[in-house]
């Protein structure tokens, strides 16, 4: 994914590219160490110790964490109807994790793994808060590549840490490699620092709650995965969230 942004970076705006790396790299480092290398290692490592409904949990509370650092660190600011608009998503989203037959687990072996996990999120929101700040003025392409560059410095020896390095052998897997290189590295980076760039963080972040709804109505959809009536309500609290969350009639103050 990091040679492709960096060539397109280039291409698309090769002034803007070599400028951020004269005026931002302080701030590109702490974005390439908190989205792209924390976020990943913090939540991989935590789910082999935690259960998965508790990671899932933790990071789906991502919108409330960044929502949190966006009046701290932004400035904005958020009315009682999309705070309630996030609790009610967040509520949402517990409920489609726990009607999928997972179980929450409490228990002080799965602390460590629990606060990883909380790390993944809180490393999310700080990528986002510094992406938002830089957006003002940086091509978010540009903005996308520079952090990826240096948050594939820091992957790589924490991979060799933690991993195995070995070349897969199957096209099944490098097809799937290929794929999340460009949609999940690439195509959804690039976007979401786009629409950082026009909207608000928090507005943005609630947006982070239609992941379990797009992954229950792709596993019922491709992989035959029981519906229950507890996942359609969970699906409409998810909704009914964002909707109350991002209606116009109650724009974020920015202050």
């Amino acid at each position: 994914a990091t040679p492709i942004l960096t060539l397109y970076a280039n291409v698309k705006d090769s002034e803007g590219f070599r400028a951020v790396f004269r005026n931002n790299v302080p701030a590109l480092i702490l974005m390439g160490l908190t989205g792209v290398m924390g976020y990943h290692v913090f939540q991989n490592i935590g789910i082999q110790y935690t259960s998965a409904t508790n990671s899932s949990i933790i990071i789906s509370s991502n919108p409330i964490i960044l929502a949190v650092l966006s009046i701290l660190f932004l400035r904005e600011k958020i009315n009682a109807t999309q705070a309630l608009g996030i609790v009610i998503g967040f509520i949402g989203v517990v409920t489609i994790i726990l009607t999928r037959g997972q179980v929450l687990s409490i228990s002080s072996s799965g602390l460590v793994g629990d606060i990883l996990s909380l790390g993944g999120g809180f490393s999310w929101a700080v990528y986002s808060i510094v992406g938002k700040r830089l957006s003002t003025h940086v091509n978010p392409i540009v903005l996308t590549a520079g952090s990826t560059i240096f948050g594939t410095v820091f992957l790589i020896p924490s991979m060799l840490l933690l991993e195995t390095p070995y070349l897969p052998t199957s096209n099944v897997i490098w097809l799937a490699i290929i794929a999340l290189s460009l949609g999940a590295s690439c195509l959804a980076y690039v976007l979401w620092n786009q629409v950082l760039s026009e909207e608000e963080t928090a507005r943005v972040g609630v947006s982070l709650f239609l992941m379990p709804v797009v992954t229950t109505v792709l596993s019922v959809t491709f992989l035959s995965e029981p519906l229950t009536l507890f996942m359609l309500a969970g699906m409409g609290l998810v909704l009914l969230g964002v909707f109350i969350t991002e209606r116009n009639n109650y724009p974020i103050e920015v202050g």
